[in-house]
């Protein structure tokens, strides 16, 4: 009886690693959507993140192309916290065959959060999944929820082409009429019953379908008995055509302003997803904040450096851009709004814009590489022109060639190109190439030398760094001036709106200020900086900003990012090394950290760590000796 009831409450989530579309063509050829990279990370390993975050423990992974290309992926990783089956079926062509398949095999039987394989998330999904079973407690015919993204207005949206249409039940959320949009559509016919049989309506066309699917027990079922619903799109409006028949409905739920959601579902999304993870718009999917994208050096206008990456002189890395492990640049290279992954060696007088180079690329002298995506492993030799190309694996391209607008292919007769212009009618191909991200006008540039930390000519902070100023600046005054907390919470919130920082970037950020703020204090108070003046300084601040500290940790993920702030302090900062079981212990005292997340983060395995981490780890042994031994002292007095 308790192992069934322990099954029954496993939360389980079904990612089809297929999105079956050739939108972006021609990576069906090469990899399943699920290993797409973003920032030369797989999609699949962001969303495992995601999924250990918010507590899934079984998950299965439908399989139906490049099968052995997954088996060797997910063979080759430990996931901690999380079990991963592989459902393979080749030759599966559309999602509605998928799940009828995984329906026939009888693996899912439960509630489940069904995952298309281009999606990108950072929330809380088990929240959401509590919401939807708690709306099917309410109705038993509760289908599914789908999670959308509020965008605001689509008109001039860099995603219009994925705006949907949502008339909904306002007090409940139930759905009433779902399509996508078409740029070509100018008129959409409202029926009477709508607002006949309901008190109020909602009308929205700025939600963004994130292709996450809280489904009830009877998906499957009603995909088995239903073999003309192909895509989601036909399972929706079957659904909504036929409701009372079916006895089934479908609700929506807003993701949470504060967390982020993308589908992949063409180039073009790609290009602003990869965009906003640069600029941490995804946190804590973001570089240098998550297990896979560790050890980059972070640097002004949302440019990162990865620490084995080299520059040679007269380097200018522009904003919006990052340069993977033992990747290098040579002489005058200039690299702006781009991607250049791991293992990729750029010649002399090279300009790559808005481009994204995956890894083991080679790029020779005086080449110009604009708004194009090379695919691993390709060649460029000198002096040639790349506009607006997708490059697939392997292709060498000759010296002095000029390519604008073309997919070019290896082939065992030669060089295969295809126009992008006869593929754009073709299954809402969307390139961007004339579709910039909107940003800040002007750019800094960052001068570049054969030292390990750059040196910028003109250094201007992003928005974070600024933020984190600001923060320290008020902590700073309010300390001296002797504000009342509640005045600084107010100040740093304002701040938060003003340059557009996530919470979690918050609590982050205020954590990293209070335990610096004792090194600004005695600056300016003209005090020697030793362990013992910072340590009993410290000490008093989080007694005085203890209102703060409590008012930003609130939860597990704002314990998380307060570990992972005072890892990165310790880094930079000798005199907290040997304070930090101190500070640990009055954290634990004063209920800011949970003694399940210290012992969490204390037992977490990192291949990336660095001696940093493991001298910290050491420093505190102390305390979680002790935080052990209380545990086991209380276990023993409970029995």
């Amino acid at each position: 009886m308790n192992a069934k009831m322990c099954k029954k409450d496993v939360l389980q989530a079904v990612i089809l690693a297929d999105d079956f579309t050739t939108r972006l063509n021609p990576v069906q050829n090469i990899f399943p959507s699920i290993l797409m990279p973003v920032i030369n990370i797989p999609l699949l390993d962001y969303m495992i993140e995601t999924l250990i975050k918010s507590k899934i423990q079984e998950v299965f992974l439908y399989c139906s192309s490049h099968i052995d290309q997954l088996k060797k992926y997910t063979d080759e990783r430990i996931y901690k916290d999380v079990t991963i089956s592989l459902i393979i079926s080749d030759g599966c062509r559309s999602l509605g065959d998928a799940l009828r398949d995984i329906d026939t095999k009888g693996w899912i039987r439960g509630y489940f959060i069904l995952i298309r394989g281009n999606t990108f998330t950072n929330t809380d999904l088990k929240t959401l999944f509590n919401i939807h079973r708690m709306k099917a407690e309410k109705d038993k015919g509760a289908t599914m929820t789908m999670v959308l993204r509020n965008f605001g207005s689509m008109k001039d949206s860099y995603l219009n082409e994925e705006a949907s249409l949502v008339v909904s039940d306002k007090s409940t959320n139930k759905i009433l009429y779902y399509t996508k949009l078409k740029n070509s559509e100018k008129k959409v016919k409202l029926e009477l019953n709508w607002f006949l049989d309901h008190n109020e309506v909602e009308i929205n066309s700025c939600y963004l379908d994130t292709h996450i699917y809280l489904c009830s027990p009877s998906v499957l079922p009603l995909f088995a008995d239903n073999f003309d619903f192909q895509t989601m799109d036909d399972f929706i409006r079957g659904v909504l055509m036929n409701e009372e028949i079916l006895d089934s409905r479908i609700y929506w739920q807003q993701l949470n302003t504060e967390d982020y959601a993308l589908p992949i579902t063409s180039w073009k999304a790609h290009h602003i997803l990869t965009q906003d993870v640069l600029r941490r718009h995804s946190f804590p999917l973001a570089p240098d904040a998550m297990p896979l994208l560790k050890n980059f050096i972070c640097m002004p206008r949302s440019t990162y450096k990865h620490e084995t990456a080299t520059f040679a002189k007269g380097c200018l890395l522009e904003k919006d851009c990052i340069l993977g492990s033992n990747s290098s640049l040579g002489n005058k290279t200039k690299v702006a709004r781009s991607v250049i992954a791991d293992n990729c060696i750029i010649g002399s007088n090279v300009n790559i814009d808005n481009s994204y180079v995956f890894s083991n690329v080679r790029i020779k002298d005086n080449c110009t590489i604009k708004s194009s995506i090379l695919f691993p492993n390709c060649i460029v030799r000198y002096r040639s022109q790349i506009d607006g190309c997708i490059l697939c694996s392997g292709v060498d391209i000759a010296a002095r060639s000029q390519y604008v607008d073309t997919i070019i292919e290896s082939t065992s007769s030669g060089i295969s190109e295809i126009k992008m212009s006869d593929l754009e009618a073709e299954d809402g191909f969307l390139y961007f190439k004339n579709a910039e991200v909107i940003d800040c006008d002007d750019c800094s540039s960052e001068s570049s030398s054969n030292e390990e930390i750059l040196e910028c000519d003109s250094q201007i902070p992003d928005d974070t760094n600024m933020f984190l100023s600001e923060v320290i600046d008020s902590l700073l005054r309010g300390y001296q001036d002797k504000l009342n907390c509640e005045n600084l919470i107010l100040e740093i919130n304002s701040s938060r709106y003003a340059y557009n920082v996530t919470i979690r970037e918050v609590t982050y950020n205020v954590i990293k200020a209070i335990l610096s703020l004792p090194l600004h204090y005695l600056s300016e108070t003209k005090t020697t900086v030793t362990n013992q003046n910072y340590q009993k300084n410290l000490k008093i601040m989080i007694t005085y900003f203890n209102t703060i500290i409590q008012n930003y940790i609130k939860n597990e993920n704002a314990q998380e990012d307060c570990l992972r702030a005072i890892e990165d302090i310790v880094n930079t900062t000798d005199e907290l090394l040997p304070y930090a079981q101190h500070l640990l212990h009055q954290f634990y005292d004063r209920d800011i950290l949970s003694e399940e997340k210290i012992l969490e983060w204390y037992e977490s395995t990192d291949e990336n760590s660095d001696t940093h981490h493991t001298k910290l780890k050491n420093a505190v042994q102390p305390f979680i000796k002790w935080l052990r031994e209380a545990e086991e002292d209380s276990s023993g007095s409970d029995n």
